[in-house]
């Protein structure tokens, strides 16, 4: 059987562009502000000592995640494919006046050629929102984190799970389907726009972690989040009072066994380069 035709190349640029104004809406619920709080106490204990360090946001889309390093009051590189991605992220950085948008920097490029960057630039790299399951060579993004990356500097990175986009291929029905998608590790992004549908690459724990080993980092930790089903039984978070606080203390707790990482939508991987 013929494998179907490749998503267009730009197509992640293009749906990401189209969603520019509209994607921090999309992530308005219970349940992300919840995987966020989680997130953030996980990159907490590796900002750098140093306030000057240099930090960057990989596929920042609209500047989650640099928006608080800048906060922090760390000079902040943001980086996305996505002209209209960063606009919005260069809006919220005006927003904070003028001593911390002479921090910020921000630069429409893709995480595989970050060739406008300086080699040895950053002391922690974010890269939220699985960039590099969308990008086009999960490899070549891995080879330029560490190149862009200082000696003892750290790199955050998430990706999509593939063991927890098997029970989609099953609930489908198409064995065909199971076995390339068990072969290659790669999905689309379905939009109802066919030039939409970027080209997804999954990681196991092993697989991410040795994508990071290959290129010369030094791996620190693979964790997995969110380990409880928590987005498909939003209600809880609401149940009680306190109900995330504990959630995220059943989060840490299972997140002690290396295993549960193989529950998880996604995977976060920490890599530190010698």
């Amino acid at each position: 059987m013929a494998r179907p035709p490749r998503p267009p190349r730009d197509a992640s640029r293009r749906y990401h562009d189209r969603v520019a104004r509209q994607y921090d809406s999309i992530y308005d619920d219970p349940y992300w502000a919840f995987h966020d709080e989680l997130t953030w106490r996980m990159i907490k204990p590796y900002l750098p000592r140093d306030a000057n360090a240099g930090c960057c946001d990989l596929g920042c889309g609209t500047g989650k995640w640099g928006l608080k390093l800048l906060k922090s009051g760390f000079p902040t590189t943001f980086v996305d494919n996505a002209a209209a991605m960063v606009e919005q992220t260069r809006a919220k950085v005006d927003e904070l006046g003028e001593a911390k948008a002479k921090k910020a920097t921000l630069l429409v490029a893709d995480i595989v050629d970050l060739s406008a960057i300086a080699d040895d630039s950053f002391m922690l790299t974010t890269a939220m929102g699985d960039p590099l399951s969308i990008c086009s060579d999960p490899a070549a993004a891995a080879r330029e984190m560490f190149r862009t990356t200082k000696s003892g500097g750290v790199v955050i990175a998430t990706a999509d799970n593939k063991f927890a986009a098997l029970d989609h291929y099953i609930e489908r029905g198409n064995l065909t389907a199971l076995e390339e998608f068990v072969r290659s590790g790669r999905t689309n992004w379905l939009t109802a726009d066919e030039r939409e549908r970027f080209e997804l690459t999954t990681f196991t724990p092993a697989s991410l972690r040795k994508l990071f080993e290959k290129v010369g980092f030094e791996v620190l930790a693979v964790d997995g989040k969110t380990i409880l089903p928590v987005r498909q039984n939003k209600y809880i978070l609401e149940q009680e009072e306190g109900a995330v606080r504990r959630l995220i203390a059943l989060e840490e707790e299972l997140g002690k066994d290396p295993a549960s990482a193989g529950r998880a939508a996604h995977l976060q991987i920490v890599a530190k380069k010698p």
